[in-house]
């Protein structure tokens, strides 16, 4: 009996380890750097992702900005400090589910990815426009595409 529970702990635990071994992998903080630019005049925040890897690197759509410079849930990790007040990105989803993920954005080795994240993304626009000092907290976790 006593071997038997042996077996069956040494199976259980090297199915686990092999079903952690497809998890996402991320690069190190110093293998790519986010790039954000104020652009007053178009009220928005020029932002890039900058890859110093050998390996591709991929971004959650849902993460990164749209073409319009919103995004399609609401982020909690992205605001801007600005006149004292915290204004938070705002989206008209709460969250979202797509099967089999959303898409992504890929970055090839050595390249960047580029958008934009509009001040009316966040609630309270109209304060940034005339604010001087901005401060955009824009948080990007990116993996290694697989």
């Amino acid at each position: 009996m006593k071997n038997l529970f042996g077996f069956f702990l040494v199976v259980f635990l090297a199915g686990g380890l092999c079903s952690c071994s497809h998890g996402i992998i991320r690069p190190a903080a110093e293998n790519y750097r986010v790039d954000v630019v104020d652009r007053t005049e178009e009220r928005r925040f020029d932002v890039s992702l900058v890859s110093n890897d050998d390996r591709a690197l991929c971004v959650s759509k849902e993460s990164w900005p749209d073409a319009t410079g919103g995004f399609s849930v609401v982020r909690d990790d992205t605001f801007v400090l600005a006149g004292g007040a915290r204004l938070q990105a705002h989206s008209g989803l709460m969250s979202a589910y797509c099967p089999g993920g959303c898409g992504e954005h890929r970055v090839e080795p050595h390249g960047a990815l580029r958008g934009f994240i509009s001040y009316e993304a966040f609630a309270g626009s109209k304060v940034l426009a005339g604010e001087g000092r901005k401060e955009l907290h824009f948080s990007v976790s990116p993996y290694y595409c697989r």
